[in-house]
């Protein structure tokens, strides 16, 4: 069961991972790394799984805080 739930935990990590990249470039033009550490994008995973919104909202907005 638990190795079950870090695969799953791995897949949205990466998911959020993919999703924060792509708006970052779409809005900025730049990747995720020019605007934020990987100490902030752990900060922002837990945030987006606190809030129960879909990826794209919650990419859309966090990424839009820095434009």
């Amino acid at each position: 069961m638990q190795i079950e739930q870090e695969r799953n935990s791995d897949s949205l990590w990466q998911q959020f991972i993919d999703a924060l990249s792509d708006e970052f470039i779409r809005q900025t033009g730049v990747g995720i790394y020019a605007y934020i550490t990987p100490a902030d994008l752990d900060c922002a995973y837990e945030e987006f799984q606190q809030n129960q919104v879909p990826i794209h909202n919650f990419t859309h907005n966090y990424v839009r805080s820095f434009v």
